[in-house]
């Protein structure tokens, strides 16, 4: 089956957040946390299950003596992310844990708590050196079972507006992300389908269509008559692209593609 069948296939099973999905989280800033935390409480509401959400928070030995007393700390920092997912009838588990090797724990427990979903927050400073290393070996040991993203955090601030470039087909897996983004009323996303995808494909415009009828007018299809400038880009708050679509980006002359806000890369999981 072609990648775009088998998202399409994916993406309409969800429409109605049917799939549960059961998320790993792992970060080391605690800011970047707590906002992946409140982003994945939309991504994971199900209608026909319960869906959790395992937290894993790296700390180094410093930290971990400044806090001394790591429940209490614990307690306290998430007392709002808790009482968000018990509002929404939503498990979590929160860890917070010394490591010397990210990439080990994350698998580690990701074997311990069954997930589909795994969310890695990366500071932008350290971005690149996360990519060429610690990347490829989450990728080979996790990715081909589970949906991975990674938030490349760039100064982020709020989440009113998302700009999503669709540069490869795997790209159109994105969709599954915005469908649970854009029932929220104050989230203004743009798509620029740069290869023409919705267009052509039938089934992605019928897709397209739901979906901007759902938003009541806060999703939009970018007019590529138009240029996309680098001012344009930076009134963004957040990018969310597929991994392939990234990779090709990053590489093109594109002139503001190495000017991207905060960014959420999407890697799904490998369908037969």
């Amino acid at each position: 089956m072609e990648p775009i069948d088998t998202f399409l296939k994916k993406i309409n099973e969800d429409l109605d957040y049917k799939i549960p999905v059961n998320a790993l989280i792992s970060f080391i800033d605690p800011d970047t946390g707590k906002f992946l935390c409140k982003l994945a409480a939309d991504f994971i509401k199900s209608q026909t299950s319960r869906s959790t959400l395992t937290v894993l928070h790296f700390i180094d030995e410093d930290k971990a003596v400044e806090i001394g007393d790591i429940e209490y700390y614990k307690n306290d920092f998430y007392s709002d992310i808790v009482e968000l997912y018990e509002k929404e009838q939503l498990l979590i588990r929160i860890f917070i844990q010394v490591s010397t090797d990210y990439v080990a724990d994350i698998v580690e427990m990701k074997e311990k708590y069954t997930c589909n979903l795994l969310l890695i927050g990366v500071e932008h400073e350290v971005f690149s050196s996360f990519w060429e290393e610690d990347y490829f070996r989450l990728k080979n040991s996790v990715a081909d079972s589970i949906t991975m993203a990674i938030f490349d955090n760039h100064g982020f601030q709020q989440l009113n507006r998302v700009f999503v470039p669709i540069v490869d087909k795997t790209d159109v897996y994105v969709f599954l992300f915005i469908n649970r983004l854009i029932v929220h009323e104050k989230i203004f996303i743009m798509i620029w389908d740069a290869i023409g995808i919705i267009e052509s494909e039938p089934e992605m415009k019928k897709l397209y269509q739901y979906l901007y009828k759902k938003s009541e007018g806060r999703l939009a299809l970018w007019n590529n008559d138009k240029k996309i400038g680098n001012d344009y880009i930076a009134e963004h708050d957040l990018v969310l692209i597929g991994a392939e679509g990234w990779k090709k980006l990053t590489s093109s002359a594109v002139s503001w593609a190495h000017s991207l806000p905060s960014t959420l890369i999407v890697k799904p999981a490998t369908y037969e």
